[in-house]
């Protein structure tokens, strides 16, 4: 009964911070446009979170206030900023009747709603500085801390890793991706999924600048195009500290004496730099012993441990392992100045803008979040981090403000476009024209949301099926015996 009432309550929860952060977010917008017009003196007509038919509301003041059916969106109905009669419905006012407003006007009301998502992000990202985001080593990582030895391409195939081909090693610090410094494991993340660099024959290429030894080097990489991610990859990942938070019952690590909170430090002289390194250096090593180094407070302990090879799925596949069940890595809280914050959205944006728009790079729209596939990730995040969502709804903001300052009709910046040519021309546009070059746009925005869509709904059925068959195949793996296959919530040796 505390179980169902618990995932109600979660369910609940993440609804409300779904309307609140990501309804907030469009609300924001539109009241940006809706203050700067009453500002600048226009004519309202409607207050409308979402597009369509009217689902619910009010009038006051002969403005309709409402959320309408479709929640891709919203707008504030101005007739005389754009005729958009369309696409927002039929207006009441006689436009030919209205006086013109001034090329000020129009830009100021336009860019409005960007201004206002920038300030909400602001906003936000000043409470996340105070409050302080959660961070760990992993994420701040830029060493090399294992390296793939196969992966899995996109038709299917498991070839050589590229970073194993090209000659990168544990313990590489990474300085920089094709010219650009990293400081993180986001941005090298980032980095690469982006990259467009192509060699001479063809192949797409990485350069990468990274220092060992105390030496820099300079690495080409040729990545692959991942089977499940669709994005350039090369088979990387941070070194971290681990730290042992739990043992399984009867396993070699607990014969060896190693206790919850030690720190792997070495495994047969080699320090451990991540726990996907460990588990490569056990891999073979079924039944033989290894030498490992931990540290337990201040103190240095050597230890000898023998890895067993247990079966961990019901399909009979196997895995050497010494019963490390969770581990965790160094945490903090990071204290990020809001306008750093705000700078470091911004670039992200652009730079994913600039590689959807080059015909080098392998980012497509198949990789973009429509308005579905943000809302569960707001979803699935109100669950576990607060904080996060926090930061997520900064992300939107700043997408939000630049997406709809692009000189696309329909969009904001495209009035700002629409208004700017007849400045030029001294001469209003054709409303014909102009609506139905905005009618035309607005088709090819709903129809690129509906595509995008398509991928968010094709990845949640993805994820839930390979969650659905992890569970379903997952046994407790049993130590020093043949032992009855059982379901279990528990990870091994960090393979979570």
């Amino acid at each position: 009964m505390s179980t169902a009432f618990s995932q109600i309550f979660d369910s609940a929860w993440s609804i409300f911070m779904v309307i609140l952060f990501f309804g907030g977010s469009i609300f924001v917008h539109e009241l940006g446009h809706f203050l700067a017009a009453k500002w600048r003196g226009l004519h309202i007509e409607r207050f409308s979170i979402g597009f369509g038919p009217r689902l619910f509301g009010w009038k006051r003041n002969g403005i309709d206030y409402r959320v309408s059916l479709l929640p891709l969106g919203g707008y504030v109905a101005l007739p005389q900023l754009a005729d958009m009669r369309g696409i927002e419905g039929e207006s009441s006012a006689d436009m030919e009747k209205m006086e013109p407003i001034s090329y000020s006007s129009k830009v100021i009301v336009a860019v409005a709603g960007a201004v206002f998502n920038v300030l909400f992000a602001f906003g936000l990202a000043t409470l996340l500085f105070f409050t302080g985001q959660p961070t760990n080593e992993r994420q701040n990582s830029v060493e090399i801390g294992y390296i793939s030895k196969s992966l899995v391409n996109e038709d299917g195939v498991s070839v050589a890793s590229p970073s194993s081909q090209a000659g990168l090693r544990e313990g590489d610090v990474v300085r920089s991706i094709d010219g650009k410094p990293v400081e993180n494991w986001t941005d090298i993340h980032q980095s690469i999924a982006i990259s467009s660099g192509i060699s001479d024959d063809g192949r797409r290429k990485i350069e990468l600048e990274i220092e060992r030894e105390g030496n820099a080097q300079q690495v080409t990489v040729y990545p692959i195009i991942s089977q499940y991610l669709k994005t350039r990859q090369v088979g990387l990942g941070p070194g971290y500290t681990v730290i042992i938070t739990k043992l399984a019952e009867n396993s070699p690590a607990i014969d060896a004496g190693i206790l919850p909170q030690d720190t792997l430090i070495e495994i047969d002289g080699e320090p451990v730099r991540s726990i996907e390194f460990f588990r490569n250096a056990i891999a073979d090593k079924a039944g033989a012993p290894v030498s490992i180094l931990l540290k337990r407070g201040e103190e240095m302990i050597e230890t000898t441990v023998t890895p067993e090879s247990v079966e961990i799925r019901k399909d009979g596949t196997r895995s050497t392992l010494i019963g490390i069940s969770e581990y965790t890595t160094n945490a903090d809280l990071a204290h990020v100045n809001p306008f750093e914050q705000i700078k470091q959205v911004t670039i992200t944006t652009w730079e994913t803008l600039g590689a959807l728009f080059n015909s080098r790079s392998d980012i497509n729209l198949s990789h973009m979040s429509g308005p579905a596939g943000i809302i569960r990730i707001f979803y699935n995040s109100a669950q576990y981090d607060i904080l996060f969502v926090i930061w997520l709804t900064v992300l939107i903001n700043i997408n939000l403000a630049i997406f709809n300052l692009l000189p696309i009709p329909v969009l904001d910046g495209g009035h700002i476009l629409f208004a700017t040519i007849s400045k030029i021309k001294k001469e209003a546009l054709p409303p014909n024209l102009v609506a139905s070059i905005q009618g035309g746009f607005m088709l090819l925005l709903f129809s690129l949301m509906i595509y995008v869509t398509f991928f968010d709904v094709n990845r949640w059925i993805s994820d839930s099926s390979d969650t659905r068959e992890y569970v379903e195949q997952r046994i407790t793996p049993v130590f020093g015996e043949s032992g009855e296959d059982q379901s279990s919530d528990t990870s091994i040796d960090g393979d979570k």
